[in-house]
């Protein structure tokens, strides 16, 4: 009897109970196919459906197999192996198995000395690596879950909310029903934001910046500044998204400026992104990291032109002399145990919101123009709460 037949006997004498898949697999090709011309001897799939049919089939016929699986039973199977070179046929399939496994399809090529029971090499998939544990989750971590996805799905200025609404009912659906024994009738997570008339405009707003951003599309805006209140024209290349204390943060290059400037979503008017979507405008610098920006304190934000400070930090407020406050910040000890600080300040709002927070534990000293700006905020206090 042939050394094959032999081979083959025994191999189906160790696997009688082989899974439905692989016989289902085996089964079709072994009806004859319909006569076509011969293919060439490298030639490829005729679609792109006919390849991705294959590469699930191979999937199929390898996870059915109880035994390492030879690439001359795999070529078997599929025609675009049968080519009239050997080597071109081995290639093809050599690309397809680098394609399951840059997919995650953990492969295997196993030889008779990897194990002594098997009597030639063959291909497998690892079960123990293609199937993912299954999640489970106590209802308190549902409940977390649940909660912060409510809160993301009702938050403004969000361009995810079919996202987040999938995530939900995925959470929700193993979740027992309320007739079910030992549970109890669930109800809906409700979260309320305030959402100004100008929310609507808002949204749209981030939606084109998020494409803009993805697409490396230069934009133009109208941008009104803090200090002034005046608009201005910018043009700015948009590196990253950042959501930092409630408000969205645009940052990238400003053409105005020649430099990386954060500017507030809420203050843009008049956006307009470059057209040609599929063509880029730009280059993000090698080492660009919005998470970066994100992480920096809001005392190094520029989000206007920098001015010399001089912030005094008193005994109540001591703390705030050992915040980030850049990397050129100069502190000082003074006598009764304050802290002079020298710093440059570009971000002169957040400056003017933390001397107000402090009640008179931190006293700008200079410049001039800042503390004026002060002034007219504690007057503006003053004539609301009288």
């Amino acid at each position: 009897m042939p050394t094959r037949e032999k081979r083959n006997r025994k191999r189906a004498a160790r696997q009688p109970d082989a899974p439905k898949a692989a016989r289902a697999v085996k089964a079709v090709a072994a009806k004859p196919a319909p006569t076509k011309p011969a293919a060439a001897p490298d030639a490829k799939p005729h679609t792109r459906d006919d390849r991705s049919k294959r590469l699930l089939d191979l999937v199929v016929l390898l996870l059915g197999a109880r035994q390492p699986v030879p690439f001359r039973e795999i070529r078997e199977q599929f025609r675009v192996y049968q080519t009239t070179r050997e080597d071109a046929g081995l290639r093809a399939f050599e690309r397809d198995k680098a394609d399951l496994v840059e997919l995650g399809v953990p492969l295997r090529y196993v030889t008779p000395d990897d194990d002594d029971g098997i009597e030639e090499a063959g291909y497998l998939v690892d079960l123990r690596r293609y199937r993912l544990p299954e999640i489970h989750l106590t209802a308190a971590e549902v409940a977390a879950l649940v909660l912060a996805g409510s809160v993301a799905h009702a938050a403004s200025g969000t361009t995810y909310d079919e996202v987040v609404a999938l995530a939900l009912k995925k959470l929700a659906f193993d979740h027992p029903v309320p007739d079910s024994p030992g549970a109890r009738a669930r109800a809906p997570v409700l979260v309320h934001f305030p959402h100004p008339a100008a929310q609507a405009a808002l949204d749209e707003r981030l939606a084109a910046l998020e494409q803009a951003t993805v697409n490396r599309k230069r934009l133009t805006m109208r941008y009104i500044t803090a200090a002034s209140g005046e608009k201005a024209t910018r043009d700015v290349d948009p590196y990253g998204l950042v959501y930092r204390q409630g408000a969205w943060l645009l940052v990238g290059w400003c053409h105005l400026r020649r430099g990386v400037r954060s500017f507030r979503v809420d203050r843009m008017e008049d956006v307009r992104v470059a057209p040609k979507p599929k063509t880029p405008d730009f280059e993000r610098p090698a080492g660009f990291d919005v998470r970066r920006y994100a992480a920096r304190s809001p005392w190094t934000f520029e989000i206007e032109p920098a001015v010399d400070v001089e912030l005094e930090v008193r005994p109540e407020a001591g703390a705030v002399a050992h915040e980030d406050l850049g990397d050129r910040a100069a502190r000082e000890p003074l006598r009764g145990g304050g802290v002079l600080v020298r710093m440059p300040c570009a971000n002169p709002e957040y400056l003017v919101a933390r001397v107000l927070a402090a009640k008179g534990g931190l006293v700008v000293r200079a410049p001039a123009a800042l503390r004026a700006r002060v002034r007219a905020e504690l007057d503006k206090v003053a004539r609301r709460y009288p």
